[in-house]
């Protein structure tokens, strides 16, 4: 006999918990609504699209339960970073302390609460791709409103297929617990429909009907699948979608580095897509936490500095010793002294900053900075990579990639540096190498370096150099299944040897 799902007052809750744990949330965002007399008007097909947003931001459980936020609040970009050569984790939580050191097992709390993040986002969209098409309403703006969350979708199965590899493969609204104890299914199936939201939401999507910041245009999906065909080793497709990107020129890169991180260039110029966050304009509490996690610890002095900053992940020596100390991207990315109105000045061994606008959020508190998830130097490091694959050695149009990256760099807000020179004459390996370097300068705590690491095969080599207390191991490539989620689901395999 198949068991019914009620919802409660929810319009979806995260698959694995709610369907199979019965876990109904305390608090929810504002635009959570009752779906048993929902999904009627356009109305009801905004707000039904909006509340997918709350699950990527502030998430569905209150702020200090066991949640504590949605993908992007904080997990996306510390995972990254601590999973790789890049940071290592002060935070007493030995959670984040075992993925630091890759001692985690499938117990580990934070993995096990990312996956949850990941389905209850999936679960979210499934509905409004299954329910907004049936409201009577404008075609056009039906349509754009399912190509924006098969946009989110497609994100949040990326996402978990370069963590978890195999992981189930759920499309439809879930309502039964014998659809919610789905069986992972295979890398290829899933990247195959991460290509066919991808491809759907650019054809559907409409300047017309865009409300807001934060959301997906056609050129970002044509810019996410050039991400998703690199991992898949499409090398071509890669390509071509890439160059679709950069020689739409829709995005230009920031002449200046530092341009990146200021409030007032939120979802412009380069930046293709980012998840849009608000610490002082939204209702309740939902700024990121970027400020938190990665400012120095005790700056506050009269009113000065940031108040509620801890210090929790801190670039490694190898990290910030990487750099040449002219790098513009090193002066932008790193805090090591702070200065007060007295004159006065603290020093301290070097801390993350790139987030911090100083000038229109001095007190580094709260943020409304953005989680920048697509942005175009990213994509022309990704053409220039391809480019290298598919000739078993860089064209002039990968070197041209590589170089304007690394010319901004040599810009130091007034004038243009002599270092990081352009390259020329590398080998297929040592332009590969060099791809890998740059993208570890350009895009620091922006959920890249551990993917990176991964896809060139380096993880293992490139952490145990930089952090001695970390025991990487071949199969650190996938991130295990979480344990708790087996024992709700008995038709989880785990990945080896977890």
């Amino acid at each position: 006999m198949r068991k019914k799902v009620t919802s409660s007052g929810l319009v979806v809750a995260g698959i694995l918990i709610f369907l199979s744990s019965c876990n109904f949330l305390d608090e929810t965002p504002e635009s959570v609504i009752n779906s048993s007399t929902f999904y009627k008007t356009e109305t009801d097909a905004v707000a039904a699209t909006n509340a997918v947003y709350e699950y990527l931001t502030v998430g569905t459980e209150g702020i200090f339960d066991r949640g504590f936020g949605g993908i992007f609040f904080n997990d996306y970009w510390v995972f990254k970073d601590i999973l790789s050569d890049n940071c290592k984790e002060t935070i007493a939580s030995q959670e984040y302390r075992t993925l630091d050191e890759f001692s985690f097992t499938a117990e580990n709390e934070r993995i096990e609460l990312y996956w949850q993040d990941l389905y209850k986002v999936i679960s979210a969209a499934n509905v409004v791709t299954d329910r907004v098409p049936l409201i009577d309403m404008n075609t056009a703006k039906r349509d754009h409103l399912v190509a924006e969350v098969r946009f989110l979708r497609a994100m949040m199965y990326f996402e978990a297929v370069r963590l978890f590899g195999e992981a189930p493969l759920i499309l439809k609204e879930t309502v039964d617990l014998d659809d919610a104890f789905a069986a992972r299914a295979s890398k290829e199936s899933i990247y195959e429909a991460i290509i066919a939201d991808l491809e759907w939401s650019r054809d559907h999507l409409s300047d017309s009907y865009r409300v807001g910041l934060g959301r997906p245009t056609p050129m970002a999906c044509t810019a996410l699948m050039s991400k998703v065909y690199l991992e898949m080793g499409e090398y071509q497709l890669s390509a071509d979608n890439a160059a679709i990107v950069i020689n739409s020129n829709e995005h230009p890169l920031f002449n200046d580095f530092a341009d990146l991180f200021k409030l007032e260039n939120a979802n412009s110029g380069e930046i293709i897509f980012a998840v849009n966050y608000s610490g002082t304009l939204s209702q309740g509490f939902k700024p990121n936490q970027y400020h938190v996690r990665l400012l120095p610890p005790n700056l506050s002095k009269g009113g000065e500095g940031p108040e509620n900053a801890f210090g929790w992940e801190v670039p490694t020596d190898d990290l910030y010793n990487s750099f040449n100390p002219q790098d513009r991207r090193r002066d932008v990315t790193f805090i090591t002294s702070f200065t007060y109105s007295d004159n006065s000045t603290v020093t301290f061994s070097p801390h993350i900053s790139k987030f911090w606008d100083q000038e229109n959020e001095p007190l580094g508190n709260n943020t409304d900075m953005d989680v920048i998830y697509l942005r175009t130097a990213d994509i022309m490091l990704v053409y220039a990579e391809a480019l290298n694959e598919i000739n078993n050695g860089p064209t002039s149009i990968a070197y041209e990639m590589i170089n304007k990256v690394r010319k901004r760099a040599r810009f130091n807000g007034t004038t243009e540096l002599p270092i990081l020179p352009d390259l020329s004459g590398l080998t297929y390996q040592e332009f590969k190498d060099a791809i890998l370097l740059e993208r570890r300068w350009e895009f620091v705590m922006e959920g890249q370096r551990y993917h990176d690491l991964v896809r060139m095969g380096k993880l293992v080599e490139k952490v145990s150099a930089a952090k001695p207390n970390a025991t990487p191991q071949s199969f650190h490539t996938l991130l295990p299944i979480p344990q708790r989620e087996r024992d709700l689901n008995p038709n989880l395999t785990q990945n080896d040897p977890y």
